[in-house]
């Protein structure tokens, strides 16, 4: 079941909470923040009422979002932003806020407690004298500063990884910065989407103020450094992977380099012993029926093998 918190201001500035005073009383209300946990059909249609939202709005709202936006319906808008939350895993889930904006009222609703809700709660009344656009401004700062530790964390993430594939790389460490690039791409698909709502806000004038806007495109050059940092440390993973695969091709080219050295040392060897294993005994030397033969043919392919490693070692072939 929902849960809503409703803040208020009176005609004269005086925060208040509580049940929601009716609407239509000129003079009584100045604006109201109605903040939605965990809305359903139910509670949001009844929003949708109370405030003329259109249908398309309240049914996204029901339903989760695939990327952020912002849509306007000629009074108002709807904004769906999505925050990153980091796991104890090291990996990250995506939360969704949905915003109404009109005259007269701001909407919060998300599934799930927002730390950056809690925060502009906690000094509602100072943030909510200036209007809810700066109470917007306040809640999607918060969102956004949120943000940065973890693309940060990211970005150290990466350099130990590089750190650990210039010495004895491991698999468990491919696997991990396969994490880390798949972090930073579902990242840019979220960062990308803001900026773009963030510009879309300049055609809200009649419930964005002027002065309210320029702080929101501060927001969105930090969302701009994120969006860079994000790029800078895809291109790091990629740096890295390759530097991966050419140890990878360095090794096996080593192992390959031995064990052709090897084999090129036994190919005379393989041959001697075959012509001696022939059954052609006339005119062999050493004579077949002589007792140090065997030692003196022995002696011959120990003395090869070792001439071609000492001319393969001076060549630095191996």
């Amino acid at each position: 079941m929902a849960e809503i918190v409703v803040r208020w201001l009176d005609a004269k500035g005086a925060l208040h909470s509580g049940d929601l005073p009716d609407t239509g009383r000129k003079g009584t209300i100045s604006w109201s923040w109605i903040d939605v946990l965990a809305p359903d059909e139910a509670s949001m249609r009844e929003l949708e009422l109370q405030f003329d939202l259109h249908p398309l709005a309240i049914e996204d709202s029901i339903h989760q979002q695939s990327r952020p936006k912002l849509d306007s319906d000629g009074h108002g808008f709807f904004m769906v932003w999505h925050t990153p939350e980091r796991l104890e895993d090291s990996d990250f889930v995506v939360r969704e806020l949905d915003v109404f904006m009109g005259d007269g009222y701001l909407i919060t609703a998300h599934e799930l407690p927002v730390d950056s809700i809690d925060v502009v709660a906690a000094d509602a009344e100072r943030v909510m004298s200036r209007g809810q656009d700066w109470l917007l401004h306040g809640i999607i700062d918060h969102l956004v500063d949120s943000t940065l530790p973890i693309v940060d964390e990211l970005g150290d993430r990466l350099e130990d990884i590089e750190d650990a594939m210039l010495g004895h790389p491991r698999r468990t460490d491919l696997a991990t910065l396969y994490g880390v690039r798949r972090q930073l791409v579902a990242l840019r698909r979220i960062v990308g989407p803001e900026r773009d709502v963030l510009r879309s806000l300049a055609r809200e004038r009649d419930v964005l103020s002027e002065e309210a806007y320029r702080y929101f495109q501060d927001i969105g050059d930090h969302l701009a450094r994120v969006e860079d940092s994000i790029e800078t440390y895809r291109e790091v993973a990629a740096a890295v992977m390759d530097i991966y695969l050419s140890a990878q091709s360095n090794r096996m080219n080593e192992i390959m380099k031995v064990l052709t050295v090897v084999a090129t040392i036994f190919m005379p060897l393989t041959l001697i012993s075959g012509i001696y294993g022939m059954n052609v005994l006339r005119g062999m030397w050493p004579p077949v029926d002589a007792s140090w033969s065997f030692g003196v043919v022995v002696a011959s392919m120990l003395f090869i093998g070792a001439a071609m490693s000492i001319y393969f070692r001076r060549k630095k072939w191996w």
